[in-house]
């Protein structure tokens, strides 16, 4: 038996609850008002440690709980915090492209207050209806086939006009059983980029045009208008189509430049370079060859129709003065004509001498008039 004051022994289990690895021995007193026997003193330390043990284990997994939860917590808020500063659009969609979660990137495309004044709402509510049906056609895929769409280019039309680029990506959101419960999506302004591939284009369209272009009147220049006449003469040959090639030159052009200076004989070739462009067929091509001479091709075209065709040109000059600084100015033109059957393949210089002597013979006739090769030297080679 041992003696145990009663206080002490409540002490003493209540201490060993607490912290099961105090021995109870060590906390118990011996004034002794009444005795415990031995058997008895043993059980109360075996429950003592037990439940001792079990509120420890309890405090360290509530403890270890509570920790979890901060961490978690904290991640979360991490989260938010990083989606919400993105400059890219992000967003979260149910199954019916309702807004589940934005940020302010999506609203400041879509002219809203604040990211959760999309919440509830759709693409419909900010979007012309052609564009929104366009966004949710997409998002119809996206949703039934659980595919992706990847990179698309999407222009939006932002609340102050301006036309927005927007990369697209989308993917469907799925939950722990594999189903489809939305749509996430991720969006990013490529707008400056898509401005400056503009400015490219435009710059090697620019380069391109001067290349093939004359400088003073934007004809094709000499080198363009003999690479295409040589590409048209090839589609002749392929179409079994003659081709006619005419060279024009101004009548004393010459005395312009003498009497009233190169200036005004500049103005002169511009305006005559638009007026042969609004008489001749759309897929007509025209060139300034050199000086003040032009060379016109006209695909498909036999010689009847060559003649009217050039008398038309010639028209179209001498049918009014010219206006310029020093007033208006009367101009006419000599054109020379020459006809390629498709079964003649001559080469350059055959075709300029045979044109450039019918253009003498328009000039040696008094000028301001048309003359066509004379058939004698068109004659096809014997194949």
């Amino acid at each position: 038996m041992v003696k145990m004051d009663p206080l002490g022994l409540i002490a003493a289990v209540t201490t060993a609850v607490r912290d099961p690895f105090v021995p109870i021995a060590f906390l118990a007193s011996g004034s002794g008002r009444f005795q415990v026997p031995w058997i008895t003193l043993a059980l109360l330390v075996c429950f003592s440690a037990t439940a001792g043990a079990l509120a420890y284990r309890v405090r360290t997994r509530t403890g270890k709980h509570k920790r979890e939860l901060e961490s978690k917590a904290a991640e979360l808020a991490m989260l938010r915090a990083v989606v919400a500063n993105l400059p890219d659009l992000i967003y979260v969609k149910d199954v019916e492209s309702r807004f589940l979660l934005a940020n302010q990137g999506v609203a400041d495309v879509m002219g809203a207050e604040s990211s959760n004044a999309l919440l509830g709402k759709t693409d419909f509510d900010f979007y012309p209806i052609e564009l929104a049906e366009g966004f949710f056609a997409d998002e119809r895929k996206v949703v039934h086939s659980k595919g992706h769409i990847l990179n698309q280019e999407e222009q939006v039309m932002e609340p102050s006009a301006e036309m927005r680029w927007i990369l697209t990506t989308k993917m469907p959101l799925l939950d722990t059983a594999g189903k489809t419960v939305g749509i996430i999506g991720i969006g990013r302004n490529i707008t400056p980029l898509k401005n400056i591939e503009a400015e490219l284009l435009r710059a090697r369209e620019e380069l391109e045009f001067k290349a093939a272009h004359d400088s003073l009147t934007a004809l094709l220049n000499r080198g363009a208008i003999l690479d295409l006449l040589a590409r048209e003469l090839a589609r002749g040959v392929r179409e079994k189509s003659s081709t006619s090639v005419l060279l024009g030159d101004l009548d004393h052009f010459k005395n312009i430049n003498d009497i009233h200076g190169h200036p005004v004989g500049d103005e002169v070739l511009c305006e005559v370079a638009c007026r042969l462009e609004r008489v001749v067929r759309p897929y007509d091509l025209v060139g300034r060859y050199g000086g003040e001479e032009f060379l016109i091709v006209l695909p498909n075209c036999g010689e009847p129709k060559a003649l009217a065709r050039a008398d038309h040109l010639r028209e179209a000059i001498a049918s009014a003065p010219i206006a310029t600084a020093h007033g208006p100015l009367p101009m006419t033109i000599s054109i020379g004509v020459l006809v390629v059957p498709h079964n003649w393949r001559p080469n350059s210089a055959e075709i300029f001498r045979h044109v450039d002597d019918a253009l003498y013979a328009a000039k040696a006739s008094g000028r301001n008039r048309c003359c066509i090769a004379p058939p004698t030297i068109r004659q096809p080679a014997p194949l």
